[in-house]
Order: C-alpha cells, then structure tokens, then sequence
C-alpha cells in the first residue's frame, strides 16, 4: 500500500489504475548522493511541529529526525563505496547584498545560526558543498558542471523539503536527463499532504521512488562493479 493511497478519491483510484504506467527511469552506473537543505532551522527539535512553531517556525520536526537517523547509516555507505556525497545548502550571504541577506533573524542568513547544516550529518572532508538561494539545487548554482565533471549518470535524492526543494531538484535532474531517484524514507516535509501528494506526483509523472532497501542492493552493486538489476519493489 503506497503512503498517499488514503488521499486518492475513487475517481483518481480508477485514473491511476486505467492509465499506462510510467516506465521507471532506473539506475546507472556513476551515482551521486544528492542530501538537500539540512539547514538546522528546517529540522528543529525532535518533536512534533506544532510544539516548535514558536522557535522553529520552518521546523520539520519529528520526520525530519526520523530521516536523520536513516541518513546517519546511509552517508557513510555512499562514501565507503565511493559514490560522491554532495550536500546543498540554503543560504543568503551578506555580500550578495539580496533582501533578509543580513537580518541575523532571517532562518537562510548567513547571520544566522539556524541556516548551519544539521550537524549530526554534517559534510566530512571529500563531500562536496553547494550553496544555493531558490528551491532547485541546480537553479544558478554550479551543480550541473559538478555532476558532469564527474560523469554522474544518476541522482540519488535526499532531504527537505519534499514539496518544495526535492521536487524541484527532481524535475530539474530529470530535465537534464540524469537517472533520478528520490529515496522514500529520506526526504520529508513541514505538512504530511504536501509530502504525500509530492510523492506521488513525482512518481506518476517524473522519477523513481525508490526504497532504502532497493538503495542499499544498488550500491552494493556499485560496490562489486556489477550493472544492477531489479524485479522491482
């Protein structure tokens, strides 16, 4: 049973039934891990949202840690297996000199404490940094001359918000022609409607949706140098 099955009328039930499946984009060869927007204004404490909205107005909250713990174990496999780790963060630097760029009170500031990466995943020495000011990580960021550099045919897509920057960083990916795919367990959202639905669109009309299981069988294939294969989740 997909996650978003609970919001479908019986009308889009008979619409998602009837219509011809979208081919799966699948994986390549040379992966990136893609870890978007842990700012640590957009994790907050963990706690339920409605709890923090005092402290942490763009908080996630409680599904924001539980996708932490996820990455904790997911990072350093991509490392171990060489597959390159490129974090993206939401920032606004003083010397761009853009609305809210010095306002220490503004979450993306660099003023602010809460626009650091979330520490307990914090890049290590080796992964790569972009920092970025719309929602799409490629959006005038040097992203695309990064993965084309390192000849990255697939992107593997974790982090915040699933509504707003990892749908956007997916589409885009797609429209650059990568193999990409959003890992389920690994991304989130401030409203469960916003990442149900998000999901599911993305699934129905753009990339793959993948679990960590079908993730972890990938990379051990990167690992052992073997093309991958799958029946399917």
């Amino acid at each position: 049973m997909a996650i978003w099955d609970g919001f479908l009328t019986e009308q889009d039930r008979k619409v998602v039934e009837r219509r011809p499946r979208r081919l799966l984009n699948g994986f390549g060869e040379r992966p990136a891990l893609l870890i978007v927007d842990m700012n640590r204004g957009a994790i907050g404490e963990n706690r339920p949202i409605s709890e923090q909205v005092d402290r942490y107005p763009n908080a996630c909250g409680s599904s924001a840690w539980a996708t932490i713990r996820h990455m904790q174990k997911l990072i350093p496999i991509a490392r171990e297996a060489g597959i390159p780790v490129i974090y993206s963060r939401h920032i606004f630097r003083a010397t761009h000199d853009l609305p809210k760029a010095k306002d220490k009170n503004y979450l993306y500031s660099e003023l602010s404490p809460l626009s650091e990466l979330q520490p307990e995943i914090a890049p290590e020495p080796g992964d790569l940094l972009i920092e970025k000011q719309r929602a799409s990580v490629f959006f005038q960021t040097g992203l695309i001359y990064v993965l084309l550099n390192k000849k990255i045919d697939t992107l593997l897509i974790t982090g915040n918000s699933t509504s707003g920057c990892i749908r956007a960083t997916a589409i885009d990916g797609v429209g650059y022609e990568f193999k990409v795919s959003v890992l389920e367990e690994c991304v989130f959202d401030r409203i469960e409607l916003s990442h149900k639905a998000s999901l599911f669109d993305l699934q129905f009309k753009y990339c793959d949706l993948v679990s960590l299981k079908k993730t972890y069988e990938y990379i051990d294939t990167i690992c052992k140098g073997h093309p991958y294969s799958s029946t399917g989740d």
